[in-house]
């Protein structure tokens, strides 16, 4: 087969047509085309989340990879992974609602306070008269002068590109004009009377939410999320730091995809609130340290293998303009500090928001992800101290056998009684799959059952346990009632990797209480933040071992509250003087250095009964 051969590939129900190559795998072509494709593992075969069916046309042959993720049946009814598939003809291909990215349940509101609005950009209101013969001067001066003859301020200035809309929007306005102020810099101009607005972004591994606001009152005037595009290139950091590093452009394909959908979530914003984009002159992007490099296009190599050194962590200031973000021409991005590691600027963000920098009581912050970051605060104490548990993908629905993303469709709710399996499904439609409180619930109601034992392992003797192809499983919907037309199951690999993310949160929050000399009997309050903790279920989570056993303590679900401390410190230098207080006056532990690390790892992965947690 020639190397310029093309054909064409359908992909339905979307109805798009793409010209692919046969050295592209439908996953390559696909995300070229824009049609986000789920993907845990960035395309290497291994995760089952890219499913298609090959409806008509030639393929390449099924893989290793393939044969051992999907049954015989499967196969036979075309069913294929796009990151293993290549055309070999032209194909029209479907793609199933849990195969995409888009379409889900984004968390972007929190349960939190405010803060008075004390911007960095003002903006002021000028009307002056028009240049003459007689004076002639530059129209940069003039406005110079009338704003330190009208305002007192001196000294002022602007850059070329904020210059080149200047003049322009001076002579259309007649002079009369309103002038946005950073400091002695004007960023940015509008018609007279507008108010400077500004754009707070959580960059989440997995999903962005973000914020218009006004910075003269702190109002939000429009909210709006999107997954991160990014997902497609590895569900977890690491995998998305090695291709930037491995690709020769790769982080600057990384970059310019969140770019892409940052501008679209800004236009987004705008027109629900009726503004002009121009208006937004300064904004705020938290992010874990990875997400934040990327974003930057920072070195990064350094940060993707042990110690996992950030190559800056104070805050850092750039010019949006070279974000590629379209807002005033003179606005600036701030990125608040990171803490150490993967600990970024967006569990800076959390503490501030939920002010646990100021807490009276000895409480616990746990933002559950990808990576789950923890923190503790102890009243007396002039120091925070910091972890980050790998807890892996696995609450979002990857490496679990009809795990998905919380879209349409996707268990939320479990109970199982003697009667049958009772849940509830996101927009109450047919299953097609587990979201991340789903996923949760079941497993406690598992072992609550008996289904599972303390070790997790299925009681094969119980007449509710089936056998699947590999191992016993557990049905929860059959497939003449499921959405995808597959019965929806739980095996004994899902229950497994569960074990693993609550062993790894449940041994980072111990060994922080050890650290710090803190008795679980002190612990006052566990505030659980993050778009995945705005829909857990706190009861399974403690039933099945997720939490170490902290008698006295108060949980509290506070939702996205990165994206408020984001917000925070874009209306006001208070917030940002807390933040970097905060980076500086938080300590890192990092969890693998401990000693009884592996032991602790261990212990978390069994259920709560046999737990000694004096051990």
């Amino acid at each position: 087969m020639g190397k310029d051969a093309a054909f064409q590939v359908q992909f339905q129900p979307i109805g798009k047509r793409v010209t692919s190559s046969p050295d592209a795998s439908l996953f390559a072509v696909a995300r070229e085309s824009g049609i986000d494709l789920a993907s845990a593992c960035g395309g290497e075969g291994n995760c089952g989340q890219c499913r298609i069916v090959v409806l008509a046309g030639e393929a390449t042959p099924p893989n290793a990879d393939e044969a051992f993720i999907l049954t015989d049946l499967e196969l036979q009814q075309g069913e294929r992974l796009a990151c293993c598939t290549y055309a070999r003809s032209d194909l029209t291909v479907q793609v199933p609602r849990a195969s995409l990215i888009t379409g889900q349940r984004l968390q972007i509101a929190a349960d939190l306070g405010q803060m008075a609005a004390d911007p960095l950009v003002r903006a002021y209101d000028l009307q002056m008269s028009a240049p003459t013969l007689a004076d002639i001067r530059p129209d940069l001066t003039r406005i110079a002068a009338a704003l330190a003859e009208t305002f007192g301020l001196p000294g002022v200035y602007a850059n070329p590109v904020v210059v080149r809309a200047l003049s322009p929007l001076a002579r259309e306005q007649g002079w009369r004009f309103t002038v946005f102020m950073r400091g002695q810099e004007i960023v940015g101009m509008g018609v007279w009377g507008q108010r400077p607005l500004g754009f707070a972004v959580d960059l989440g591994t997995t999903k962005i939410a973000a914020y218009l606001v006004d910075l003269e009152t702190g109002a939000d005037l429009a909210a709006a999320g999107a997954p991160n595009p990014q997902i497609g290139y590895g569900e977890d950091v690491i995998s998305r730091l090695n291709h930037a590093v491995r690709q020769p452009d790769g982080g600057q394909v990384l970059a310019a995809k969140v770019q892409e959908t940052l501008n679209d979530l800004l236009c987004e914003l705008v027109s629900q609130a009726g503004v002009a984009t121009t208006q937004v002159v300064e904004a705020c992007i938290v992010g874990n340290t990875a997400m934040t490099h990327l974003l930057l296009q920072l070195p990064v190599r350094q940060l993707a293998s042990a110690p996992y050194v950030a190559a800056a962590g104070t805050a850092l200031s750039v010019r949006a303009a070279d974000l590629g973000l379209t807002v005033a021409p003179g606005a600036v991005v701030y990125v608040p500090p990171c803490i150490g590691g993967f600990v970024g600027a967006d569990h800076v963000a959390m503490i501030l928001a939920c002010d646990l920098d100021q807490h009276d009581k000895v409480v616990l912050g746990v933002d559950i992800g990808t990576n789950t970051e923890i923190v503790l605060r102890k009243p007396g104490s002039a120091l925070l101290t910091a972890a980050s548990c790998a807890s892996g993908p696995a609450f979002e629905g990857a490496h679990i056998s009809d795990g998905m993303r919380a879209a349409s469709g996707a268990i939320e709710k479990v109970r199982i009684t003697a009667a049958g399996v009772e849940l509830t499904t996101i927009d109450d439609a047919p299953a097609v799959g587990l979201c991340g409180s789903g996923i949760v619930d079941v497993t406690a109601e598992l072992y609550r059952a008996g289904l599972i034992n303390h070790r997790g392992r299925f009681d094969r003797e119980n007449g509710r346990v089936g056998d699947g192809r590999f191992g016993p499983q557990f049905s929860l919907v059959p497939a003449n009632h499921s959405g995808s037309g597959r019965d929806v199951v739980v095996t004994q690999k899902d229950v497994n990797e569960i074990q693993l993310a609550k062993g790894a949160i449940h041994a980072g929050l111990q060994i922080l209480l050890e650290a710090t000399d803190t008795a679980p009997e002190e612990v006052e309050e566990v505030v659980i933040a993050g778009a995945f903790g705005s829909f857990l279920n706190v009861k399974s989570a403690i039933a099945m071992g997720l939490f170490p056993e902290l008698p006295n303590a108060q949980y509290r679900q506070v939702g996205n509250a990165a994206v408020i401390g984001a917000k925070w410190m874009l209306i006001s230098r208070a917030a940002r003087h807390r933040a970097e207080a905060i980076a500086q006056h938080t300590a890192y532990n990092e969890l693998t250095t401990y000693p009884k690390f592996g032991r602790k790892f261990a212990l978390g992965m069994l259920f709560p009964e046999t737990v000694n947690r004096n051990q």
